[in-house]
């Protein structure tokens, strides 16, 4: 189940730029929409990487629980 979190969370953090522009909540998803709209390239590329940021800290985490939660997983 651990092993899961990490796409899931990807799924989710990802997905929410849909449902934000869907449904007009305010967040990063709808600023990433109109700086693709307006041609703010510096906007779009800020939003992408602190997504992907986001991700990799996530999955680091994710990682870090599956190791401390299996015993037989060991870090050398």
């Amino acid at each position: 189940m651990i092993s899961y979190l990490g796409p899931a969370s990807a799924a989710i953090i990802t997905g929410s730029v849909v449902i934000e522009q869907i449904f007009q909540i305010p967040g990063l998803g709808r600023y990433f929409v109109q700086g693709a709209l307006n041609r703010d390239y510096t906007l779009v590329m800020g939003v992408v990487m602190f997504y992907g940021a986001l991700i990799i800290v996530v999955n680091f985490l994710v990682d870090l629980a599956y190791g401390l939660l299996d015993p037989k997983v060991g870090y050398r």
